[in-house]
């Protein structure tokens, strides 16, 4: 039996969803809470002088941080949270960059892998949106207009990932049946010029100003950092195609939804698929949703919302934990603050 006390904290109403998903008998002692009860739920487990997993997703994250990571004046062995776990895949909701303090030495493992089949079909499903100009036959059904017109080729149509990790490998299997010209940047100097997905691999920053100046859909799969803050500005998208499409499955802080939502009425490019936004909830005097159907996918973060993947990323905890509790440490899927990710 453990001497750890589980905490979970979630967002969105997830924590009971998160905890039927573990076995009492990994953890047979738990505390529950979200952003509105944090401080009632989880006093008597910050209290019990007992070691804590703590277990996060979303906002609420930062605020189980704050809460339980205020003792980081005390040496390590006496700190109460041993080992933390993001439930996503990524840790900007956490902002550890500014709580490095709290954080010390505390390892962070993620959900990172997870989510990037449903994250990839997405993309799959946006260039096929665009290229078949979907928006364009439901206008014409709601009009009863019978509209007959050519539409262009997907083979060999060139796509720019940017971000070519987990999500970006996991794109490129989805997408090679459908014959188009794959390119992924990668953060590091690639092994091999061509992959065995046959697709190109670049690095550095003029390989992706090349990418984004030359693609036909540039998919944007980059993690939150410092360097990729605000990257998706109005200069970056008048640097793209005219016809371009733009995708964004990546941290909705690498764009600014305002010149997203600007190019799109002006035709600067041509569309956008979009997951995530600068700010979530999108505010409803956001400019994006003025723009029309025949521009812009939007969807609210859910892209990869499905019972299967939940339960994978809670899965994900549990192989960890079983790791952590036998050897008291963790060597898989964890993040850096450094990196962001």
């Amino acid at each position: 039996m453990s001497d750890y006390i589980l905490c979970i904290v979630a967002s969105f109403k997830r924590e009971e969803q998160i905890s039927a998903v573990i076995s009492e008998s990994l953890f047979p002692t738990r505390f529950l809470a979200n952003e509105s009860n944090l401080a009632e739920n989880m006093k008597e487990a910050k209290e019990s002088g007992k070691p804590i997993v703590l277990l996060i997703l979303g906002p609420a994250g930062e605020k189980a941080i704050e809460y339980f990571c205020d003792d980081h004046d005390k040496p390590e062995s006496e700190r109460r949270v041993k080992w933390m776990h993001s439930v996503s895949a990524g840790v900007d909701w956490y902002h550890l960059e500014t709580h490095r303090k709290e954080m010390g030495s505390i390892p962070i493992t993620t959900g990172r892998g997870v989510y990037s089949f449903y994250l990839g079909m997405h993309v799959a499903t946006s260039i096929l949106y665009f290229n078949s100009q979907v928006s364009v036959f439901q206008a014409s059904k709601e009009a009863k207009k019978w509209d007959v017109f050519p539409l262009r080729d997907i083979v060999g149509l060139k796509v720019g990932i940017l971000g070519y990790g987990d999500i970006g490998r996991e794109t490129a299997k989805i997408l090679t049946p459908l014959k188009l010209s794959l390119t992924g940047v990668r953060r590091g100097t690639p092994e091999a010029a061509v992959d065995d997905l046959g697709v190109t691999q670049l690095s550095g920053p003029e390989a992706t100003e090349q990418v984004i100046r030359e693609s036909d859909f540039l998919i944007n799969a980059l993690p939150a950092t410092k360097e990729t803050n605000g990257l998706f500005n109005r200069s970056t998208f008048e640097k793209m195609k005219k016809g371009a499409v733009y995708i964004n499955i990546g941290r909705g802080s690498t764009q600014v939804d305002d010149d997203l939502a600007a190019v799109l009425q002006e035709g600067v490019i041509a569309g956008a698929a979009v997951d995530v936004f600068q700010v979530e909830p999108l505010p409803p005097s956001s400019p994006l949703w003025e723009v029309p159907n025949s521009k812009i996918l939007l969807t609210p973060h859910n892209v990869c919302v499905t019972t299967e993947s939940f339960n994978m990323a809670v899965q994900r905890f549990i192989t960890n934990a079983e790791e952590f509790l036998k050897c008291g440490k963790v060597s898989g899927y964890t993040a850096s603050i450094d990196t962001g990710y």
